[in-house]
């Protein structure tokens, strides 16, 4: 114990030990650290789940999402940044930012199914009925290009006897099949390099 003094009044105090300045500079226990969060996920971190579904029964913008800690593995319905195209089975990008009460998806780190293509601004827009057509002319009359409607679907027709269809770039042709049928004389392919033909399986006659 020790003695301090001034004008008007005696204080006593004690002076701290060696073992209790020990004590206060050990490190905190394990009992004393904050709780895990339920969702496993600490502020600022990030990891990647899989989207289980994509479509939330009410909500828009919500994805369910499963993802791994040291709790196991666990699903929620997360909210995801706007404009994401997500599909089931797609590998997503969790954080969990320090001022939210909920980790966000914000990304898609790949994708197994397609992805949508952006929206297009409609300019313009030509109502045609079952029995209508769009016709383009020459300047002299002849018909060129005609567009209309059959039962399975748009028809686009060349007008003219021979076509010719030319660009300086790659010509990409894409669809679900391709039927390529000459109803009168032979198909040839010319190519200036390799004729590269790649299937799972090529029938020849």
């Amino acid at each position: 114990m020790q003695r301090s003094s001034d004008r008007e009044s005696a204080v006593l105090y004690e002076a701290p030990s060696s073992v209790d300045e020990l004590v206060a500079a050990s490190p905190p226990r394990p009992d004393d650290a904050p709780p895990e969060p339920i969702t496993g996920l600490r502020p600022g971190e990030v990891l990647v789940g899989e989207c289980l579904d994509a479509r939330h029964p009410t909500l828009a913008g919500r994805l369910l999402v499963r993802w791994t800690t040291s709790r196991g593995a666990l699903e929620r319905w997360l909210p995801s940044l706007h404009g994401l195209a997500v599909r089931a089975q797609d590998r997503v990008l969790v954080s969990q930012p320090s001022n939210w009460p909920e980790p966000l998806v914000t990304g898609v780190v790949d994708g197994f199914a397609l992805r949508p293509e952006p929206p297009l601004a409609e300019a313009a827009r030509l109502t045609l009925h079952g029995d209508e057509a769009l016709r383009v002319a020459a300047a002299d009359g002849k018909p060129l290009v005609e567009v209309f409607a059959s039962e399975t679907g748009p028809v686009i027709r060349l007008m003219t006897e021979d076509a010719d269809i030319e660009l300086k770039g790659a010509l990409r042709i894409s669809a679900r099949s391709i039927d390529l049928v000459a109803r009168q004389g032979e198909v040839r392919v010319n190519a200036a390099d390799d004729v590269i033909v790649q299937g799972e399986n090529i029938h020849l006659n």
